[in-house]
């Protein structure tokens, strides 16, 4: 019996020092060092364990609660990244503005090669979509031209900034000036608009970053996986090595975003899917000196993508310090592999 004891307190102490190293990760820049981003990815795992192991010792031994209860303490700032627990601020209206953040994955919720279902289906995404008509600013992500098609015919006042690359940005708002920061891909890309709203000007951006390619390749390990199985093995070590090379990928395109932001001479607003987690580098980067709207005035679990894969938050929506989040939601309904995000803003007097 003390055998098994001290195993279950060295199992615990091994799975603290990997959240301390989870902690650390987005500091380490893939390009120098990625297997540390491992850690960040498997955070929601991490978690659950050291939950589980929270309640093991409470009927076992109460003092070794402490084990995962001070990890826990010290990781409340990455706990927030995935779990947020505000309330929503009022609104004068005067200074407001809302911004819808989405991942359409070019509507393919709406096709079907049975041209009934298409109709039918098209009609249920329309309908969707119109119920974003009374936002200022829409950034769009994986918009092909059937999406792009879609929005034309619903929006068709709106003015639109899209280059046939991916993101788009629409808005009801006067558009000044727009441009690119190319990734050197189609899908992956990344536009940004300076909008007036509100006698102000506000520069948006709307950014995919560099997908991982391996929500299917998991999905279907986490369906039909056997470990026993060789084949299994090989995609597992597939899956590593896909996202070893797409994650750096993503952090340098980051760094091509933040650089591009910092030399705005108005407040930002970047919106998008990063594919990562808040624990990685990419995130840490983007949102160093913004503020992310789900962790100001999100509720809740904030998983973002609607795959089998549990707890990923992977779309953002960040602001400048002058411009503060009064509410944030995640629209949980499936048209895409993907939730759309919303949150609305106020921006402060004294940024005027």
């Amino acid at each position: 019996m003390k055998f098994i004891k001290k195993l279950f307190i060295l199992s615990n102490i091994l799975l603290a020092i990997a959240s301390f190293i989870c902690y650390v990760s987005p500091n380490i820049d893939p390009e120098i060092n990625w297997y540390f981003s491992f850690f960040g990815l498997s955070f929601p795992i991490l978690l659950i364990f050291n939950i589980l192991f929270i309640g093991f010792w409470l009927f076992i031994d109460i003092k070794l609660t402490l084990i995962s209860l001070i990890t826990l303490a010290c990781g409340w700032v990455f706990i927030k990244g995935f779990f947020a627990f505000n309330t929503e601020k009022s609104s004068n209206g005067k200074n407001d503005f809302s911004v819808v953040s989405f991942n359409i994955s070019n509507a393919m919720s709406a096709y079907d090669s049975n041209s009934a279902l298409r109709k039918e289906k098209t009609k249920e995404m329309e309908q969707f979509i119109k119920r974003f008509k009374d936002e200022d600013v829409i950034c769009l992500q994986e918009t092909g031209p059937f999406a792009l098609d879609l929005l034309r015919k619903n929006f068709p006042t709106w003015n639109f900034h899209t280059l046939h690359k991916g993101s788009v940005i629409l808005t009801k708002n006067p558009l000044i000036k727009k441009g690119e920061i190319d990734f050197g891909t189609i899908t992956n890309s990344c536009l940004w608009a300076d909008i007036v709203i509100n006698f102000d000007t506000l520069r948006f951006y709307s950014i995919h970053l560099q997908s991982n390619r391996i929500s299917k390749d998991a999905d279907e390990m986490i369906e039909k996986g056997n470990l026993k199985d060789k084949k299994i093995w090989l995609g597992i070590k597939g899956i590593l090595r896909k996202y070893r090379n797409f994650h750096v990928k993503r952090a340098s395109q980051a760094k091509l975003v933040k650089s591009h932001a910092e030399t705005s001479p108005y407040p930002t607003i970047l919106c998008g899917d990063l594919n990562d987690t808040p624990i990685s580098y990419t995130y840490a980067h983007l949102s160093s000196g913004l503020k992310d709207a789900f962790y100001e005035r999100g509720t809740g679990i904030g998983t973002t993508y609607s795959g089998k894969i549990p707890f990923l938050r992977i779309d953002y929506i960040f602001s400048s310090p002058s411009v503060k989040a009064l509410t944030f939601q995640v629209i949980k309904e499936n048209y895409s592999d993907h939730y759309p995000i919303a949150a609305l803003f106020e921006l402060k007097e004294s940024s005027k």
